[in-house]
């Protein structure tokens, strides 16, 4: 199946099944990211929502480093997945994240990952985190992400040698 032969409708579907199943899998993007909603999605492209609340943010009140950096992994892994619909989002090789503002409780972040190129082996994705205020999309954060993506293959049974 190729990226430009995907309904919208299977896209979506198995977005919804990856999420879920990272969200359930690792229990720190089921303590920070259980709230987030993807809200649309394209070939290489996922926009999710986050809402803060208390977990999310620092002494200081505003959003986490830490946060956003889980949030570049988690979100360019589905950008990764939205591309040919893999099951596997990759393995971590190198993330820069920039930060650019802040957000508090109570305000809802728009996440914008796209995968900008999926090859054999690497990937090569950014993600801009943005705080919703009405029509307008603030910077908080911005992150470039590369990941380990080649799908191992699996070994040949050894012969049972009597």
């Amino acid at each position: 199946m190729t990226a430009d032969t995907i309904t919208h409708e299977a896209r979506s579907h198995h977005l919804q099944a990856v999420r879920q199943r990272l969200i359930s899998n690792a229990p720190l993007y089921n303590f920070l990211l259980s709230p987030s909603t993807i809200v649309r999605s394209s070939a290489g492209e996922v926009v999710l929502h986050l809402p803060l609340d208390a977990c999310h943010v620092n002494s200081r009140g505003t959003v986490h480093g830490a946060v956003s950096s889980a949030i570049v992994d988690f979100s360019t892994g589905l950008a990764i997945a939205s591309h040919d619909l893999r099951d596997t989002t990759g393995a971590s090789v190198d993330m820069h994240v920039s930060y650019l503002g802040t957000a508090k409780v109570g305000d809802t972040l728009e996440i914008v990952a796209t995968a900008e190129k999926v090859g054999g082996s690497m990937a090569f994705t950014n993600c801009k985190i943005n705080r919703i205020d009405g029509d307008d999309r603030v910077p908080v954060s911005m992150g470039r992400h590369t990941k380990f993506v080649k799908i191992g293959q699996k070994k040949p049974e050894e012969k049972n040698q009597g």
